[in-house]
């Protein structure tokens, strides 16, 4: 039989993760980067950077998601990946960049160099 955590395991374990986030001495980021590896974006959290999580889920704050406009530093193909970092550039977590689907959702995955970075939604789960 599978572990399985009961939701307040659930929550702490992932109110864990996502306060590491807020470690360092500033606010974390949210690198996005394309499928080779090049960094074509840093998004900045506020701080801290998620709320308490609920069913096993945190959901990033205002920032960056409301009126995010951080342009991309550099063009990629495609945003693929991407690595959630504390303030000292400590990785936390990586996943996958999704338009519509994914941890990291973005209002379009095609970046252009210059280009405005918004970010749909975020969020982070702990498994059951």
């Amino acid at each position: 039989m599978a572990t399985t955590l009961s939701t307040a395991a659930r929550n702490a374990a992932c109110n864990a993760v996502v306060d590491l986030v807020d470690a360092g001495s500033g606010a974390g980021k949210i690198r996005i980067k394309s499928a080779g590896g090049t960094v074509i974006a840093e998004v900045p959290f506020a701080d801290p950077a998620f709320g308490n999580a609920s069913t096993g889920v945190a959901t990033a704050g205002s920032t960056p998601l409301a009126g995010a406009g951080v342009a991309a530093a550099g063009a990629g193909t495609n945003a693929a990946t991407f690595d959630v970092t504390d303030s000292d550039n400590n990785v936390i977590w990586s996943g996958a960049v999704g338009n519509g689907s994914g941890e990291l959702d973005l209002d379009n995955i095609s970046i252009a160099d210059g280009q405005a970075i918004s970010i749909s939604s975020f969020t982070h789960t702990q498994p059951a």
